[in-house]
C-alpha cells in the first residue's frame, strides 16, 4: 500500500482546485538534501503560508511503468497540493509571489530551470 508524505493543515475542507507539480533534484549527488528540503521546509511553509493551499501529498515515480523507459519524463517527483478556495487566480497569484519573494525559503537542491525545471499545473473538478 502506497503511504505518501502527506501535510495538512488541522481543518476540514473541500479541495476546491488541486496543484500538481512535477519537480526534480538538481543533480543526483543532491537527492538527499532536495528530499530534506522538500518534506522539512517546501511544502511545510506552502501550506502554512499560501491561503488557500490545505493539504500536499508527494509521490516518487514507480520502477514499473506501462511506458518505455525513453518515454518515461524527466521529473521523477510528484507533489499534489489539495486547494480550497474560491479565488484560484489569487491563490496562483499568492504562490508565484510567494516562490519569488523570499516567503518560501528555496534551496538550491531543486532543479529550476531546463527539462527537469518545475512543471506546475492546476486543475479543477470536472462538472459531473
Amino acid at each position: 500500500m502506497l503511504n505518501p508524505k502527506h501535510f495538512e493543515l488541522k481543518r476540514n475542507s473541500m479541495s476546491t482546485a488541486i496543484l500538481v507539480a512535477h519537480v526534480h533534484p538538481a543533480d543526483p549527488s543532491s537527492e538527499d538534501a532536495f528530499n530534506r528540503w522538500y518534506d522539512d521546509v517546501h511544502i511545510p511553509q506552502v501550506v502554512e503560508r499560501v491561503p488557500g493551499v490545505v493539504s500536499a501529498s508527494r509521490f516518487f515515480l514507480a520502477d514499473v511503468q506501462l511506458l518505455p523507459e525513453d518515454a518515461l519524463p524527466a521529473r521523477r517527483y510528484l507533489s499534489i497540493y489539495q486547494l480550497d478556495t474560491e479565488d484560484l487566480a489569487g491563490t496562483a497569484q499568492a504562490l508565484g509571489s510567494a516562490l519569488g519573494d523570499g516567503t518560501l525559503d528555496m534551496s538550491e537542491a531543486i532543479a529550476t530551470t531546463g527539462d527537469t525545471g518545475p512543471e506546475l499545473l492546476f486543475y479543477v473538478p470536472t462538472e459531473n
